[in-house]
Parts: C-alpha cells; sequence; structure tokens
C-alpha cells in the first residue's frame, strides 16, 4: 500500500467552505495569513477590543502552511537560547521572555478548553535522548547552559539512561535532557478550531484569495483591495514569496513520516505513557509524538534549500529524506522493524538570517509582521500574536517593550550565495551527524566552522 502525501492530522478533515474575496472592503485591521500568527492575532485584538472590523485574507485555505502540517509540539522553547537572548537584549529581558514562553504553554490549553478546540492537547513534556556517547557532552552542556541562566531543574534536567527508559522505552540511550515545558496537539485541528473561534467572534475570513502586495492601509489580491488601518502580515515562510520581503525569511523544509497505529502490545512494550514529545540527541533538528490514535509522528530537518527561495508541492517530500526518518523510528524501537507508514510530508519553516522571532508595529505606516519561528511557531506564534495585539492598541502591556518587540534581522544574502550557505550548513549539520555516528565523539570542529558561517 502506497503511503500519503496528505499531512496526517488533515486526513478525512471536512473543511469550511469560506467566499474568496471578490470585492472591495474596508476594515480596522487587514490580517494576511491563515495560519496561527494571524489568527491568534485577530483572537486577541478581538476579545481586547470587540467593536474592531477584522478580516483575515488566506491565500489556500486555512492550516495550509506550517500551522496545518508540523510535527505539534507545543514548546516553550525559543529558536534562540538564554544565552543568545541574554547577550543580544540582557538577562532580565531573556528571563522575561522565556516566563512568558511557559506560560504561554498554559495559555493555549486555556483558550482550547474555553473555545472547545478539541486538538488532543497533552501536556507532558520533551524529553531527547543521547542515542550516541557523542550526544551526552552536548545535551549535558545544553543543560548546563540553562543552569547557568538561572533555571533549576524544575525546567530542564539530565536524565539517565535508566530513567530515559522508564519514560520510553528506545533500543540505545546513555542519558538525555527533560523538560516539562511542551504539551503534544494535533496541530490542524488548533488551527481550524481558532478559525472557527474567531469567526464567532465577529472576524470574517477569506480563503483562496492571493494577496499580490502589501502597503500601507492596504491590501491588494487579484480581485480586490483591502483598505485598513493596521496590516498585519502573518505568513512566516511564504514571506519569501513576495518582492517585499524575500530576504528576510528563508523557507527551509521539514519533513515528516507517520506509522501505521500501533496494537496496544506494542506500546505496552514500548512504554510512552506521559506523552513527552521526543527528539534525538544528534545535530540535525528531529522531533516526534504519540498521536492521539496510537501512531507515532516523526518529522526531521535535512532536505535542501530550493535555489531563490522556491516553494513548491513537488518538495514536500523527499525520498532520501524520509526514508532515513523511517529508519530512524525502526533503529529507536526494538519493536517497529516492521511497521508499515501510512504517510509522507512536510513543508518549510521560516528562518530568519538571525534565529530570531519578531513582532514589529510601525506606529506610522500601520504596517505589522510576525514570524521568525524557525519550525517553533506552534506556542511562539500565541506570544508573538499577543505582542503584536498589545503594540496595535498600545494597552502598556510589557509585552510592549519585549525582546520580540521590532526586532529586525539583517536580510538573507542574495543568490546564489544563499543558496550555497544554507545547503553548505545543511551539508556539515549532515557530515557531523555521520561523523559522530562513526567515531562516536563530538565533532566540534566541524560544528564550530558551521556555527561561525551562520554567525
Amino acid at each position: 500500500m502506497s503511503t500519503s502525501s496528505t499531512p496526517l492530522w488533515q486526513e478525512g478533515a471536512v473543511r469550511e467552505l469560506r467566499p474568496s474575496l471578490n470585492a472591495d472592503v474596508e476594515a480596522d485591521v487587514a490580517v494576511v495569513g491563515g495560519g496561527y500568527t494571524g489568527l491568534w492575532t485577530a483572537y486577541y485584538l478581538k476579545t481586547l477590543a470587540p467593536n474592531l472590523s477584522i478580516v483575515v485574507i488566506e491565500s489556500e485555505q486555512i492550516g495550509f502552511g506550517g500551522s496545518g502540517r508540523n510535527g505539534g509540539w507545543c514548546s516553550a522553547f525559543l529558536p534562540m537560547s538564554p544565552a543568545e537572548m541574554s547577550a543580544q537584549h540582557g538577562e532580565q529581558a531573556m528571563r522575561f521572555i522565556q516566563q512568558e514562553m511557559f506560560d504561554t504553554i498554559d495559555e493555549i490549553e486555556r483558550i482550547t478548553t474555553t473555545e472547545k478546540i478539541y486538538c488532543a492537547f497533552r501536556k507532558g513534556g520533551t524529553l531527547t535522548s543521547a542515542s550516541n556517547s557523542a550526544h551526552v557532552e552536548r545535551i549535558q552542556n545544553y543543560v548546563r547552559d540553562w543552569h547557568s541562566a538561572g533555571f533549576d531543574d524544575t525546567v530542564m534536567r539530565w536524565e539517565n539512561a535508566s530513567q530515559l527508559r522508564e519514560r520510553i522505552n528506545v533500543r540505545k540511550t546513555y542519558g538525555g535532557m527533560f523538560s516539562p515545558h511542551c504539551a503534544a496537539i494535533d496541530p490542524f485541528a488548533l488551527v481550524t478550531g481558532l478559525a472557527n473561534a474567531v469567526e464567532r467572534l465577529g472576524v470574517t475570513i477569506y480563503e483562496r484569495s492571493h494577496v499580490t502586495m502589501i502597503s500601507p492601509h492596504q491590501v491588494i489580491t487579484q480581485n480586490a483591495t483591502v483598505r485598513a488601518k493596521w496590516v498585519v502580515q502573518a505568513i512566516e515562510s511564504f514571506a519569501s514569496q513576495m518582492r517585499q520581503t524575500k530576504r528576510n525569511i528563508a523557507p527551509v523544509y521539514s519533513l515528516m513520516v507517520a506509522t501505521e497505529p500501533l496494537s496496544p502490545d506494542r506500546w505496552k512494550e514500548i512504554g510512552w505513557t506521559a506523552n513527552e514529545t521526543f527528539a534525538d540527541g544528534r545535530n540535525m533538528v528531529t522531533y516526534a509524538q504519540r498521536t492521539a490514535d496510537g501512531r507515532i509522528a516523526f518529522g526531521g530537518r535535512g532536505a535542501p534549500y530550493h535555489f531563490g527561495s522556491r516553494i513548491s508541492s513537488n518538495y514536500d517530500r523527499h525520498r532520501g529524506i524520509q526514508e532515513q526518518l523511517k529508519q530512524f523510528i525502526r533503529d529507536t524501537f526494538p519493536l517497529l522493524d516492521d511497521v508499515r507508514f501510512t504517510h509522507e510530508w512536510g513543508g518549510p519553516v521560516g528562518a530568519p538570517r538571525d534565529w530570531h522571532a519578531f513582532a514589529n508595529v510601525d506606529q506610522r505606516t500601520g504596517l505589522c509582521s510576525g514570524g521568525g519561528y524557525v519550525g517553533d511557531g506552534v506556542a511562539l506564534s500565541n506570544l508573538v500574536a499577543r505582542t503584536l495585539t498589545h503594540q496595535i492598541l498600545n494597552t502598556g502591556s510589557p509585552l510592549t517593550n519585549s525582546l520580540l518587540a521590532n526586532h529586525r534581522a539583517k536580510q538573507w544574502e542574495r543568490e546564489p550565495i544563499r543558496w550555497i550557505g544554507i545547503n553548505g550548513l545543511l551539508k556539515l549539520t549532515d557530515y557531523a551527524d555521520k561523523r559522530e555516528h562513526r567515531t562516536g565523539k563530538p565533532s566540534t570542529r566541524v560544528l564550530a566552522i558551521r556555527d561561525g558561517l551562520l554567525g
């Protein structure tokens, strides 16, 4: 049986049929993008200022982008480390935003309960396993860095191999990192439930309305124009497809596979009863969850960046990378050598040049933008949206002065330097992992070269 290219979360979903924008509209706020960032922004604006007229304009359908196809990690960790945030913004700013991220997980759970959004929200924490001796030093240093930043074992701690296997029975581990600040969700159920919630509040959503230009107080689509006091660009990786923002974000592909539902006997042997999200300690990003219907959904990076920041459904599958993901599952869980895979999919994540998320509001032009998640956007998009909301409404909230507010990253290099650089970073990361697998020793020099190029 062939595998489906439809994201697991969307299989069999019944979509709402929403109108396209075919006539000019005026509103207080025009939100471009029907993913998490745009919908959370509409939600908080309408909650705090019910009289605002708000329209959301989506080029495809709600949840078409990363919000409807990600790995379902509702994680409190940002793409920027505590050390990086402290060095750039100061320790107080770092601690403030990190505490806000911890609280954001509970905020999302609160809203899913209040709005009756059934997205299989399960807060079990997150676990990263050192499956190779080379991973131990790196993960332990990561935990120590968090402790040095003022966070204790209740935020993040090292667990030995026996403790880790009590959580999840993996084939090989030297121990790993655990933090309670993460939940597993069905991401498509969250984004579609959120769309229904904002509509109940009076927000109008237009789908299949392709935006051709964004300018102060105006959004132009193929068939109509929206005029608004505020225009929020919430399109994340797809900002790379617009001329004005093409070099602000690079679309880097992340790919996923999912197994068939596992039998109760197999789950009894594997464990994984606390719904932790799970990652391996290699350098190339990996992420997995036990789904609500008893599968393993597993994803990772490593797919090539495409020249000119091209995005295409043809890139959502990559035989080599997705076969590696499947083999990783077989290697990690002893009972799954013969497991069948039912889904393969993928999509781009948005990477700013400095790996720094942002929530930018220009009070003069009314132009706003949020994003820069590098794959960590399920929870971070909520915090970015709240930051945008408080800036737009000028509430005086401490969020308006946080390190997310009005952060401007330098642009990505022009092609072909961008193509050479990003794919070079991916190849160096892959080489480091292969070398560590072969030698059992950290690839410190290779990773130093990679990080130097990234900086």
